[in-house]
Protein backbone atom coordinates (compact mmCIF):
# COMPACT_ATOMS: atom_id res chain seq x y z
CA UNK A 1 0.00 0.00 0.00
CA UNK A 2 1.37 3.38 -0.63
CA UNK A 3 1.84 6.40 2.04
CA UNK A 4 1.11 9.43 -0.83
CA UNK A 5 -0.46 9.34 -4.50
CA UNK A 6 2.03 8.38 -7.49
CA UNK A 7 4.30 6.45 -4.69
CA UNK A 8 4.51 3.62 -6.54
CA UNK A 9 4.90 4.85 -9.94
CA UNK A 10 7.89 6.68 -8.56
CA UNK A 11 9.01 3.56 -7.33
CA UNK A 12 8.52 1.58 -10.25
CA UNK A 13 10.53 4.46 -12.59
CA UNK A 14 13.37 4.12 -10.12
CA UNK A 15 13.84 0.73 -9.92
CA UNK A 16 13.69 1.00 -13.90
CA UNK A 17 16.04 3.55 -14.79
CA UNK A 18 18.70 2.66 -11.53
CA UNK A 19 21.69 5.23 -11.35
CA UNK A 20 20.43 6.78 -14.40
CA UNK A 21 17.21 8.08 -12.75
CA UNK A 22 16.24 11.85 -13.00
CA UNK A 23 14.24 13.65 -11.47
CA UNK A 24 13.15 15.68 -15.04
CA UNK A 25 12.98 11.87 -16.53
CA UNK A 26 10.40 10.69 -13.99
CA UNK A 27 8.36 13.84 -14.15
CA UNK A 28 8.54 13.95 -17.82
CA UNK A 29 6.98 10.29 -18.33
CA UNK A 30 4.79 10.10 -15.28
CA UNK A 31 2.89 13.88 -15.54
CA UNK A 32 -0.54 12.52 -16.53
CA UNK A 33 -0.32 10.34 -12.86
CA UNK A 34 1.21 13.50 -11.13
CA UNK A 35 -1.67 15.29 -12.36
CA UNK A 36 -4.11 13.05 -11.02
CA UNK A 37 -2.46 13.69 -7.44
CA UNK A 38 -2.87 17.26 -6.94
CA UNK A 39 -5.25 19.29 -5.55
CA UNK A 40 -6.16 22.81 -6.43
CA UNK A 41 -4.57 24.67 -3.14
CA UNK A 42 -1.64 23.55 -4.33
CA UNK A 43 1.37 26.21 -5.64
CA UNK A 44 4.44 25.25 -8.63
CA UNK A 45 6.42 25.65 -5.08
CA UNK A 46 4.84 22.71 -3.19
CA UNK A 47 4.44 21.16 -5.55
CA UNK A 48 8.08 20.83 -7.00
CA UNK A 49 9.43 20.43 -3.25
CA UNK A 50 7.31 17.80 -2.23
CA UNK A 51 8.05 15.55 -5.59
CA UNK A 52 12.15 16.31 -5.49
CA UNK A 53 11.84 15.08 -1.91
CA UNK A 54 10.16 12.06 -2.76
CA UNK A 55 12.07 11.19 -5.37
CA UNK A 56 15.26 11.69 -3.04
CA UNK A 57 13.43 9.45 0.13
CA UNK A 58 12.66 6.61 -2.16
CA UNK A 59 15.62 6.69 -4.05
CA UNK A 60 17.56 6.98 -0.75
CA UNK A 61 15.62 3.50 0.59
CA UNK A 62 15.73 1.72 -3.18
CA UNK A 63 19.91 1.74 -3.57
CA UNK A 64 22.84 1.68 -1.98
CA UNK A 65 24.50 4.81 -0.65
CA UNK A 66 27.05 5.24 -4.04
CA UNK A 67 24.48 4.94 -5.84
CA UNK A 68 22.16 6.96 -4.00
CA UNK A 69 24.48 10.18 -3.79
CA UNK A 70 25.42 9.78 -7.88
CA UNK A 71 21.42 10.43 -8.00
CA UNK A 72 21.18 12.89 -5.78
CA UNK A 73 24.69 15.06 -7.22
CA UNK A 74 22.94 14.68 -10.41
CA UNK A 75 19.06 15.18 -9.41
CA UNK A 76 20.58 18.56 -7.36
CA UNK A 77 22.33 19.74 -10.72
CA UNK A 78 18.96 18.98 -12.89
CA UNK A 79 17.30 21.15 -9.96
CA UNK A 80 19.39 24.02 -11.04
CA UNK A 81 19.66 23.85 -14.78
CA UNK A 82 16.11 23.31 -15.32
CA UNK A 83 14.50 25.77 -13.20
CA UNK A 84 12.41 27.01 -15.99
CA UNK A 85 11.20 23.87 -17.13
CA UNK A 86 10.12 22.50 -14.22
CA UNK A 87 7.99 25.99 -13.39
CA UNK A 88 6.13 25.57 -16.84
CA UNK A 89 5.50 21.74 -15.92
CA UNK A 90 4.35 22.46 -12.75
CA UNK A 91 2.06 25.40 -13.97
CA UNK A 92 0.92 23.22 -16.42
CA UNK A 93 -0.07 20.19 -14.27
CA UNK A 94 -1.43 22.73 -12.09
CA UNK A 95 -3.82 24.24 -14.95
CA UNK A 96 -5.05 20.76 -16.39
CA UNK A 97 -6.14 20.32 -12.48
CA UNK A 98 -7.98 23.22 -12.59
CA UNK A 99 -9.61 22.99 -16.43
CA UNK A 100 -10.88 19.63 -15.34
CA UNK A 101 -12.51 21.00 -12.51
CA UNK A 102 -14.05 23.15 -14.61
CA UNK A 103 -16.58 20.93 -16.42
CA UNK A 104 -19.24 20.29 -13.65
CA UNK A 105 -20.10 23.89 -13.89
CA UNK A 106 -20.77 24.31 -17.62
CA UNK A 107 -22.70 21.06 -17.40
CA UNK A 108 -24.72 22.50 -14.71
CA UNK A 109 -25.03 26.15 -16.74
CA UNK A 110 -26.07 23.40 -20.12
CA UNK A 111 -29.31 21.82 -18.27
CA UNK A 112 -30.52 24.94 -16.84
CA UNK A 113 -30.89 26.62 -20.34
CA UNK A 114 -32.26 22.78 -21.66
CA UNK A 115 -34.81 23.52 -18.91
CA UNK A 116 -35.88 27.02 -19.96
CA UNK A 117 -35.66 25.77 -23.35
CA UNK A 118 -38.01 23.13 -22.90
CA UNK A 119 -40.62 24.98 -20.31
CA UNK A 120 -40.87 27.69 -22.90
CA UNK A 121 -41.87 25.08 -26.03
CA UNK A 122 -44.26 23.05 -23.56
CA UNK A 123 -46.37 26.45 -22.85
CA UNK A 124 -46.06 26.97 -26.99
CA UNK A 125 -46.99 23.84 -27.45
CA UNK A 126 -50.47 24.34 -24.88
CA UNK A 127 -51.81 27.49 -26.95
CA UNK A 128 -51.26 25.73 -29.75
CA UNK A 129 -53.84 23.25 -28.80
CA UNK A 130 -56.02 25.49 -27.31
CA UNK A 131 -56.22 27.68 -30.64
CA UNK A 132 -56.37 24.48 -32.52
CA UNK A 133 -59.73 23.52 -30.57
CA UNK A 134 -61.34 27.14 -31.84
CA UNK A 135 -60.87 26.38 -35.39
CA UNK A 136 -57.50 28.26 -36.60
CA UNK A 137 -56.93 28.14 -40.46
CA UNK A 138 -56.26 24.79 -41.47
CA UNK A 139 -53.10 25.85 -43.01
CA UNK A 140 -51.95 27.64 -39.80
CA UNK A 141 -52.76 24.34 -38.00
CA UNK A 142 -50.86 22.20 -40.10
CA UNK A 143 -48.11 24.46 -39.91
CA UNK A 144 -48.03 24.93 -35.91
CA UNK A 145 -48.37 21.32 -35.49
CA UNK A 146 -45.15 20.63 -37.72
CA UNK A 147 -43.62 23.28 -36.40
CA UNK A 148 -44.07 22.26 -32.66
CA UNK A 149 -42.60 19.27 -33.51
CA UNK A 150 -39.42 20.19 -34.81
CA UNK A 151 -38.79 22.73 -31.63
CA UNK A 152 -39.94 19.54 -29.85
CA UNK A 153 -36.58 17.81 -31.34
CA UNK A 154 -34.97 20.68 -30.69
CA UNK A 155 -35.38 20.67 -27.36
CA UNK A 156 -33.94 17.62 -26.68
CA UNK A 157 -29.94 18.33 -26.42
CA UNK A 158 -27.65 15.46 -25.14
CA UNK A 159 -26.52 17.41 -21.96
CA UNK A 160 -23.91 14.06 -21.28
CA UNK A 161 -21.82 15.30 -24.44
CA UNK A 162 -21.70 19.20 -23.97
CA UNK A 163 -17.72 19.94 -23.54
CA UNK A 164 -15.76 22.97 -24.02
CA UNK A 165 -16.99 26.45 -25.04
CA UNK A 166 -20.26 25.45 -23.79
CA UNK A 167 -21.73 24.05 -27.50
CA UNK A 168 -21.61 20.11 -27.99
CA UNK A 169 -20.15 19.37 -31.08
CA UNK A 170 -22.62 16.35 -31.67
CA UNK A 171 -25.51 19.25 -31.86
CA UNK A 172 -23.24 22.12 -33.46
CA UNK A 173 -23.25 19.39 -36.20
CA UNK A 174 -27.23 18.40 -35.61
CA UNK A 175 -28.54 22.16 -36.01
CA UNK A 176 -26.11 22.80 -39.23
CA UNK A 177 -28.16 19.73 -40.72
CA UNK A 178 -31.74 21.14 -39.94
CA UNK A 179 -30.94 24.76 -40.47
CA UNK A 180 -31.83 25.33 -44.03
CA UNK A 181 -35.41 23.27 -43.01
CA UNK A 182 -36.10 25.07 -39.42
CA UNK A 183 -35.38 28.56 -41.04
CA UNK A 184 -37.68 27.96 -44.20
CA UNK A 185 -40.55 26.87 -42.12
CA UNK A 186 -39.82 29.67 -39.64
CA UNK A 187 -40.35 32.11 -42.22
CA UNK A 188 -43.03 30.89 -43.65
CA UNK A 189 -44.63 30.73 -39.86
CA UNK A 190 -43.84 34.60 -40.01
CA UNK A 191 -46.09 34.98 -43.16
CA UNK A 192 -49.22 33.30 -42.56
CA UNK A 193 -49.07 34.65 -38.34
CA UNK A 194 -48.98 37.91 -40.25
CA UNK A 195 -52.18 36.90 -42.79
CA UNK A 196 -53.72 35.84 -40.11
CA UNK A 197 -53.58 38.71 -37.74
CA UNK A 198 -55.36 40.50 -40.44
CA UNK A 199 -58.08 38.09 -40.00
CA UNK A 200 -58.43 39.00 -36.17
CA UNK A 201 -56.70 36.24 -34.42
CA UNK A 202 -56.26 36.75 -30.40
CA UNK A 203 -53.41 40.00 -30.23
CA UNK A 204 -52.21 38.14 -27.16
CA UNK A 205 -51.32 34.85 -29.23
CA UNK A 206 -50.31 36.60 -32.14
CA UNK A 207 -47.91 38.58 -30.05
CA UNK A 208 -47.04 35.48 -28.23
CA UNK A 209 -46.27 33.79 -31.40
CA UNK A 210 -44.15 36.49 -32.83
CA UNK A 211 -42.34 36.21 -29.47
CA UNK A 212 -41.52 32.65 -29.68
CA UNK A 213 -40.73 32.76 -33.21
CA UNK A 214 -38.06 35.74 -32.98
CA UNK A 215 -36.63 33.46 -30.28
CA UNK A 216 -36.31 30.44 -31.83
CA UNK A 217 -34.84 32.09 -34.88
CA UNK A 218 -32.03 33.70 -33.33
CA UNK A 219 -31.28 30.41 -31.64
CA UNK A 220 -31.04 28.56 -34.91
CA UNK A 221 -28.96 31.08 -36.19
CA UNK A 222 -26.55 31.46 -33.38
CA UNK A 223 -24.83 27.51 -34.07
CA UNK A 224 -24.02 29.38 -37.72
CA UNK A 225 -22.72 32.55 -36.03
CA UNK A 226 -20.81 30.62 -33.83
CA UNK A 227 -18.87 28.10 -37.03
CA UNK A 228 -18.20 31.35 -39.26
CA UNK A 229 -16.66 33.47 -36.39
CA UNK A 230 -14.45 29.79 -35.81
CA UNK A 231 -13.56 29.44 -39.41
CA UNK A 232 -12.60 32.86 -39.63
CA UNK A 233 -10.33 32.62 -36.23
CA UNK A 234 -9.01 29.62 -37.73
CA UNK A 235 -7.91 30.98 -41.14
CA UNK A 236 -6.84 34.53 -39.05
CA UNK A 237 -4.33 32.32 -37.02
CA UNK A 238 -2.88 30.50 -39.92
CA UNK A 239 -2.37 33.97 -41.82
CA UNK A 240 -0.51 35.37 -38.72
CA UNK A 241 1.38 32.15 -37.68
CA UNK A 242 2.59 32.40 -41.35
CA UNK A 243 3.57 35.67 -41.20
CA UNK A 244 4.30 35.71 -37.58
CA UNK A 245 7.24 33.02 -37.71
CA UNK A 246 8.64 34.84 -40.89
CA UNK A 247 8.80 37.80 -39.40
CA UNK A 248 10.05 36.50 -35.62
CA UNK A 249 12.65 34.59 -37.82
CA UNK A 250 14.44 37.84 -39.36
CA UNK A 251 13.44 39.94 -35.97
CA UNK A 252 15.76 36.86 -34.12
CA UNK A 253 18.71 37.16 -36.85
CA UNK A 254 18.77 40.88 -36.63
CA UNK A 255 18.67 40.72 -32.75
CA UNK A 256 21.83 38.74 -32.94
CA UNK A 257 23.45 40.42 -35.27
CA UNK A 258 22.98 43.81 -33.46
CA UNK A 259 24.58 41.92 -30.41
CA UNK A 260 27.28 40.04 -31.84
CA UNK A 261 28.41 43.51 -33.50
CA UNK A 262 28.41 45.32 -30.17
CA UNK A 263 30.35 42.62 -28.97
CA UNK A 264 33.10 41.38 -31.85
CA UNK A 265 35.85 41.92 -29.82
CA UNK A 266 34.68 40.50 -26.39
CA UNK A 267 36.46 37.83 -26.05
CA UNK A 268 33.83 35.63 -24.47
CA UNK A 269 31.49 36.43 -27.12
CA UNK A 270 34.00 35.07 -29.09
CA UNK A 271 34.51 31.82 -27.31
CA UNK A 272 30.77 30.95 -26.82
CA UNK A 273 30.03 31.60 -30.50
CA UNK A 274 32.85 29.25 -31.53
CA UNK A 275 31.79 26.55 -29.34
CA UNK A 276 28.74 27.12 -30.73
CA UNK A 277 29.18 26.62 -34.22
CA UNK A 278 31.38 23.73 -33.59
CA UNK A 279 28.50 22.22 -31.64
CA UNK A 280 26.26 22.79 -34.36
CA UNK A 281 29.02 21.35 -37.17
CA UNK A 282 29.03 18.24 -35.10
CA UNK A 283 25.18 17.49 -35.00
CA UNK A 284 24.63 18.28 -38.64
CA UNK A 285 27.76 15.51 -39.14
CA UNK A 286 25.90 13.35 -36.88
CA UNK A 287 22.59 13.48 -38.28
CA UNK A 288 24.27 12.55 -41.68
CA UNK A 289 25.97 9.74 -40.45
CA UNK A 290 29.23 11.02 -40.18
CA UNK A 291 29.84 10.81 -35.69
CA UNK A 292 33.83 11.55 -35.87
CA UNK A 293 33.13 15.15 -34.69
CA UNK A 294 30.65 14.88 -32.71
CA UNK A 295 33.10 12.26 -30.84
CA UNK A 296 36.17 15.02 -30.96
CA UNK A 297 34.12 17.54 -29.59
CA UNK A 298 33.21 15.08 -26.36
CA UNK A 299 36.79 14.34 -26.06
CA UNK A 300 37.02 18.12 -25.68
CA UNK A 301 34.58 18.84 -23.27
CA UNK A 302 35.32 15.51 -20.98
CA UNK A 303 39.04 16.81 -20.68
CA UNK A 304 38.26 20.36 -19.26
CA UNK A 305 37.11 17.88 -16.45
CA UNK A 306 39.38 17.82 -13.03
CA UNK A 307 41.36 15.11 -12.93
CA UNK A 308 39.73 15.05 -9.53
CA UNK A 309 36.91 14.17 -11.02
CA UNK A 310 37.82 10.55 -12.52
CA UNK A 311 37.33 8.52 -9.53
CA UNK A 312 33.00 9.49 -9.59
CA UNK A 313 32.40 10.00 -13.14
CA UNK A 314 29.79 8.00 -14.22
CA UNK A 315 27.16 7.30 -16.87
CA UNK A 316 24.29 9.95 -15.97
CA UNK A 317 27.43 12.45 -15.75
CA UNK A 318 28.36 11.48 -19.35
CA UNK A 319 24.67 11.89 -20.48
CA UNK A 320 24.80 15.75 -18.55
CA UNK A 321 27.51 16.65 -21.08
CA UNK A 322 26.23 14.88 -23.91
CA UNK A 323 22.88 16.20 -23.80
CA UNK A 324 24.70 20.28 -23.91
CA UNK A 325 26.62 19.37 -26.42
CA UNK A 326 22.66 19.23 -28.57
CA UNK A 327 20.67 21.36 -29.52
CA UNK A 328 17.95 21.62 -26.93
CA UNK A 329 15.36 21.70 -29.72
CA UNK A 330 16.26 18.38 -31.39
CA UNK A 331 17.60 16.74 -28.26
CA UNK A 332 15.16 13.89 -26.34
CA UNK A 333 16.69 12.20 -23.28
CA UNK A 334 15.60 9.37 -21.49
CA UNK A 335 12.92 8.05 -24.45
CA UNK A 336 10.19 6.24 -22.63
CA UNK A 337 9.30 2.78 -24.37
CA UNK A 338 7.39 0.06 -24.03
CA UNK A 339 10.17 -2.51 -25.59
CA UNK A 340 7.88 -5.86 -24.74
CA UNK A 341 4.05 -5.57 -23.48
CA UNK A 342 3.99 -9.11 -22.90
CA UNK A 343 6.92 -9.15 -20.25
CA UNK A 344 6.38 -7.86 -16.27
CA UNK A 345 7.65 -4.34 -15.14
CA UNK A 346 11.34 -4.91 -14.05
CA UNK A 347 11.60 -8.00 -16.57
CA UNK A 348 12.22 -6.09 -19.81
CA UNK A 349 8.71 -4.55 -20.13
CA UNK A 350 9.78 -1.01 -20.72
CA UNK A 351 13.47 0.60 -21.78
CA UNK A 352 14.89 4.35 -21.74
CA UNK A 353 17.04 5.42 -24.65
CA UNK A 354 19.46 7.56 -23.57
CA UNK A 355 19.72 9.83 -25.90
CA UNK A 356 16.88 10.46 -29.21
CA UNK A 357 18.48 12.87 -31.60
CA UNK A 358 16.03 14.58 -34.14
CA UNK A 359 16.48 15.50 -37.56
CA UNK A 360 16.11 19.78 -38.42
CA UNK A 361 14.65 18.26 -41.44
CA UNK A 362 11.86 16.03 -39.85
CA UNK A 363 13.95 12.54 -41.06
CA UNK A 364 16.99 10.80 -40.34
CA UNK A 365 16.76 10.83 -36.46
CA UNK A 366 20.11 9.08 -34.81
CA UNK A 367 20.11 7.05 -31.42
CA UNK A 368 22.68 7.24 -28.89
CA UNK A 369 23.36 4.62 -26.08
CA UNK A 370 25.70 5.70 -23.92
CA UNK A 371 28.18 3.25 -21.62
CA UNK A 372 30.40 4.85 -19.02
CA UNK A 373 33.80 2.87 -17.92
CA UNK A 374 35.04 4.14 -13.99
CA UNK A 375 39.05 3.92 -14.16
CA UNK A 376 38.22 2.58 -10.62
CA UNK A 377 36.57 -0.33 -11.79
CA UNK A 378 40.05 -0.83 -14.46
CA UNK A 379 41.81 -1.52 -11.55
CA UNK A 380 40.16 -2.39 -8.20
CA UNK A 381 38.14 -5.52 -8.15
CA UNK A 382 36.89 -4.50 -4.83
CA UNK A 383 35.64 -1.32 -5.76
CA UNK A 384 37.42 1.09 -3.61
CA UNK A 385 37.97 4.74 -3.97
CA UNK A 386 41.40 4.58 -2.78
CA UNK A 387 43.14 5.69 -5.72
CA UNK A 388 44.93 9.10 -6.00
CA UNK A 389 43.88 11.37 -8.78
CA UNK A 390 47.65 11.13 -10.25
CA UNK A 391 47.17 7.66 -10.50
CA UNK A 392 43.95 7.43 -12.15
CA UNK A 393 44.80 10.27 -14.57
CA UNK A 394 48.35 8.14 -15.41
CA UNK A 395 46.56 5.24 -16.39
CA UNK A 396 43.98 7.15 -18.21
CA UNK A 397 46.93 8.78 -20.55
CA UNK A 398 47.95 5.16 -20.72
CA UNK A 399 44.76 4.22 -21.90
CA UNK A 400 44.37 7.02 -24.84
CA UNK A 401 47.49 5.37 -26.48
CA UNK A 402 46.57 1.60 -26.28
CA UNK A 403 45.40 0.12 -29.31
CA UNK A 404 41.55 -1.04 -28.99
CA UNK A 405 42.31 -4.53 -29.66
CA UNK A 406 44.18 -4.45 -26.33
CA UNK A 407 41.53 -2.19 -24.65
CA UNK A 408 38.96 -4.31 -25.45
CA UNK A 409 40.29 -7.38 -23.88
CA UNK A 410 40.77 -5.38 -20.48
CA UNK A 411 38.64 -6.81 -17.25
CA UNK A 412 36.20 -4.41 -15.93
CA UNK A 413 34.63 -4.89 -12.26
CA UNK A 414 31.56 -3.29 -10.79
CA UNK A 415 28.46 -3.50 -8.18
CA UNK A 416 25.59 -5.32 -9.50
CA UNK A 417 22.56 -3.45 -7.88
CA UNK A 418 20.03 -6.19 -8.98
CA UNK A 419 22.28 -8.80 -8.44
CA UNK A 420 23.60 -7.35 -4.76
CA UNK A 421 26.92 -8.02 -5.58
CA UNK A 422 30.16 -7.03 -7.63
CA UNK A 423 30.67 -8.96 -11.01
CA UNK A 424 33.13 -9.37 -13.74
CA UNK A 425 33.24 -8.42 -17.65
CA UNK A 426 35.25 -6.98 -20.54
CA UNK A 427 35.12 -3.89 -22.18
CA UNK A 428 34.52 -5.64 -25.51
CA UNK A 429 31.37 -7.59 -23.24
CA UNK A 430 29.77 -4.06 -22.10
CA UNK A 431 30.38 -2.20 -25.89
CA UNK A 432 28.81 -5.43 -27.43
CA UNK A 433 25.96 -5.46 -24.80
CA UNK A 434 25.64 -2.05 -25.90
CA UNK A 435 24.95 -2.08 -29.30
CA UNK A 436 22.25 -4.79 -28.87
CA UNK A 437 20.63 -2.90 -26.44
CA UNK A 438 20.74 -0.32 -28.94
CA UNK A 439 19.11 -2.57 -31.96
CA UNK A 440 16.25 -3.31 -29.84
CA UNK A 441 15.20 0.54 -28.66
CA UNK A 442 15.53 1.08 -32.59
CA UNK A 443 13.85 -1.57 -33.52
CA UNK A 444 10.98 -0.45 -31.21
CA UNK A 445 11.34 3.25 -32.07
CA UNK A 446 10.32 2.12 -35.86
CA UNK A 447 6.93 0.91 -34.68
CA UNK A 448 5.68 4.15 -33.79
CA UNK A 449 3.73 5.41 -31.07
CA UNK A 450 2.84 2.59 -28.37
CA UNK A 451 -1.19 2.28 -28.40
CA UNK A 452 -0.92 0.99 -24.01
CA UNK A 453 1.97 -0.49 -22.06
CA UNK A 454 0.61 -3.97 -23.29
CA UNK A 455 2.05 -3.11 -27.11
CA UNK A 456 5.14 -1.79 -28.01
CA UNK A 457 6.40 1.31 -29.32
CA UNK A 458 7.20 5.19 -28.27
CA UNK A 459 5.07 5.99 -24.85
CA UNK A 460 6.63 9.24 -24.47
CA UNK A 461 4.20 12.89 -24.17
CA UNK A 462 7.63 15.18 -25.32
CA UNK A 463 7.28 13.80 -29.15
CA UNK A 464 4.78 13.90 -31.80
CA UNK A 465 4.75 10.91 -34.09
CA UNK A 466 2.86 11.17 -37.45
CA UNK A 467 2.31 8.70 -40.24
CA UNK A 468 4.72 9.39 -43.01
CA UNK A 469 7.09 8.29 -46.18
CA UNK A 470 9.84 5.83 -45.10
CA UNK A 471 12.54 7.71 -43.77
CA UNK A 472 15.78 6.63 -41.62
CA UNK A 473 16.81 5.33 -38.05
CA UNK A 474 20.85 5.37 -37.07
CA UNK A 475 22.55 4.24 -34.23
CA UNK A 476 25.41 4.77 -32.20
CA UNK A 477 27.24 3.07 -29.00
CA UNK A 478 29.81 5.57 -27.13
CA UNK A 479 31.96 4.20 -24.56
CA UNK A 480 33.81 6.48 -22.61
CA UNK A 481 36.72 5.21 -20.43
CA UNK A 482 37.93 8.29 -18.04
CA UNK A 483 38.38 10.73 -20.26
CA UNK A 484 40.91 10.11 -22.81
CA UNK A 485 39.73 7.13 -24.71
CA UNK A 486 36.44 6.81 -26.59
CA UNK A 487 35.12 3.92 -28.58
CA UNK A 488 31.81 3.92 -30.67
CA UNK A 489 30.35 1.24 -32.72
CA UNK A 490 27.44 1.88 -35.44
CA UNK A 491 24.35 -0.05 -35.63
CA UNK A 492 22.57 -1.05 -38.77
CA UNK A 493 19.95 1.18 -39.75
CA UNK A 494 16.42 1.11 -39.64
CA UNK A 495 13.19 2.02 -41.66
CA UNK A 496 10.49 3.48 -40.04
CA UNK A 497 7.24 4.78 -41.42
CA UNK A 498 6.62 7.86 -38.79
CA UNK A 499 8.05 11.20 -38.26
CA UNK A 500 9.14 12.29 -34.95
CA UNK A 501 8.64 16.26 -33.49
CA UNK A 502 9.18 17.53 -30.36
CA UNK A 503 6.34 18.71 -28.45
Amino acid sequence: MSNYPGQNVLISYLNERGSKSSYRGFLDNSSDIIATTISSADTVKYLDTIWFRHFLKEAKSLFNQETYFEIKNKVNDEHFRYMKFLQNFWQRIIKEHEKENLAPTNISHLNNTSNIKSSEISQLDRTIKEYKKENLAPSVTSHLNQLSDIKSEFSQPDIKKYKEENLVPSITSHLNKIYDIKSSEIFQSNRIIKEDKKENLAPDVTSYLNKTSDIKSSEIFQPESINETKQKGKLKRVRDDNTDTESLSNEHWKKQSQILKKNKNNLAYIQVVDNALLVASAYESLIADNIIPFIKILKTFLLSRSRMSLSSANEPVLQAIVENLLPLKYCIPELSLVINGKKQKGSGRFGYSDIFILSSEGDNNVILELKYISLVGLINSNQKNNFGANELENLDKILEKENEESVLKRSYTYWSKEEKKTNSTTIDEILNNGLNQLNSYMKTISKGKAINYSSSGVFDERIKITKSKPNKLKGFVILVIGFRRILWKSSNEVTTNYIFNKI
